[in-house]
């Protein structure tokens, strides 16, 4: 059923590009506008940049106040997640650096004249103007602009207040949790919706873009779809196995065995999430505690999103490149900074990075014309943002592990 319903996905988006390229090159044969149908992607993307910043305030919320942890095993889990975070900003932004696929575009979109790009001269920004975007000055603010940092943080600190009184056996907190879960499966619903207009949004998307472009931008972003998989590739199978040699719980081949079924799957339905149950089965398979597989793929699987952060970090370079942009190191910095807290709440949902990325070029100032564009591919990245996310949460669960394994 789960093998089915990948491969309707997969067919879905394949025929709506076909379907998209037909449509464009005969407007471009006709003279006529395809313009509208640009219209058709911008407001996809729109719909869901609406839903994502609830969605983010409600995934974030429910962790914290849900989640229970002890503070020994935590550190150690943090600690993974930190360094594994590290390097998949790293390899993104520097990959992007190095190889300058977007150079490649021709985006044709204005640059940045709100968000965090155009606070300063030279689009640079300075860590000033970084807190400033992440202290909101109401309660309603950061919703009604869209203001993603301020809602991560009011998201955070609300949780933390709501966790001393949990602990405080406050019986009221039993209420707010069912209220919080509530709000968390509503807006994830509600994405789950948006993302079955995928197919719709990618035939209108390409359809405008061949019609007024030609196959430019389509042969254009065969340069991103490559590196940011190579990136994604190196993460995999680099810096994790890297993690088991080290820890010498597990051999590599006995790692990869136990991963093949959960990572297939992720693969095929393009979600870390809904390959979870096979995960923890694999983790089993490898004699992992309960604890530490169910802290780091359960819990790990909202805040281990290195798939999710390196496609984030990748992505605002190239538009960057695509535009004409050069962003300096401090700049850069808070890019990464912000893909990390955009990551935390939306990795559990279909498409999560398509949705954080609109969130963080919206951020930035970014003009809405410019993510369908990407959208044309992503359907191709996702699946490879997946596989690392599972095996991002396998890894993380071996290292923490404190006892020997026992293979079954």
């Amino acid at each position: 059923m789960i093998a089915g319903k990948a491969i309707r996905s997969t067919a879905f988006i394949i025929g709506s590009i076909i379907v998209g390229i037909l449509i464009g090159l005969y407007c471009q044969s006709q003279h006529i506008s395809a313009k509208p149908l640009g219209e058709v992607g911008k407001l996809y993307i729109d719909l869901i940049k609406a839903v994502a910043a609830p969605l983010l305030f409600f995934a974030i919320l429910d962790a914290i106040v849900s989640s229970e942890v002890q503070w020994k095993s935590a550190r150690r889990f943090l600690g993974v997640i930190a360094i594994n975070t590290t390097i998949a900003a790293t390899i993104g932004i520097t990959m992007a650096n190095v190889f300058q696929p977007g150079k490649h575009l021709d985006l044709g979109a204005k640059v940045p004249d709100t968000g965090l790009l155009s606070q300063a001269k030279g689009h640079t920004v300075d860590l000033v103007g970084f807190i400033h975007n992440l202290l909101p000055t109401s309660l309603v603010e950061p919703f009604s602009s869209n203001n993603i940092l301020a809602v991560a943080f009011l998201a955070v600190l609300i949780g933390c207040a709501l966790r001393s009184f949990k602990n405080l056996n406050e019986p009221w907190v039993t209420d707010w949790e069912r209220v919080i879960h509530g709000g968390y499966k509503i807006s994830e619903k509600i994405i789950t919706w948006l993302v079955m207009l995928t197919p719709i949004a990618v035939l209108a998307v390409v359809a405008k873009s061949v019609g007024d472009n030609g196959f430019t931008h389509l042969t254009g972003l065969i340069p991103y779809v490559g590196y940011v998989i190579l990136g994604l590739c190196i993460q995999a199978f680099i810096v994790y196995p890297a993690w088991i040699i080290l820890t010498k719980r597990v051999t590599l081949k006995d790692f990869f065995k136990a991963a093949a079924e959960p990572v297939m799957n992720a693969f095929g339905i393009n979600s870390s999430l809904a390959s979870l149950p096979l995960t923890l089965k694999a983790l089993d398979s490898l004699g992992i505690s309960k604890e530490s597989s169910r802290m780091g793929a359960c819990i790990g699987t909202n805040l281990n999103n290195d798939g999710i952060l390196l496609y984030e970090a990748f992505g605002v370079m190239i538009v960057a490149q695509g535009l004409g942009l050069h962003l300096t190191i401090g700049t850069q910095i808070s890019v990464a900074l912000l893909c990390v807290l955009t990551a935390l709440g939306i990795a559990g949902v279909p498409e999560a990075g398509l949705i954080s990325l609109a969130v963080i070029l919206g951020t930035l100032g970014f003009t809405p014309e410019i993510l369908p564009i990407l959208l044309t591919v992503d359907w191709i990245i996702a699946r490879m943002r997946s596989v690392t996310n599972v095996l991002a949460d396998m890894t993380t669960s071996i290292v923490i592990d404190p006892k020997p394994l026992e293979l079954t």
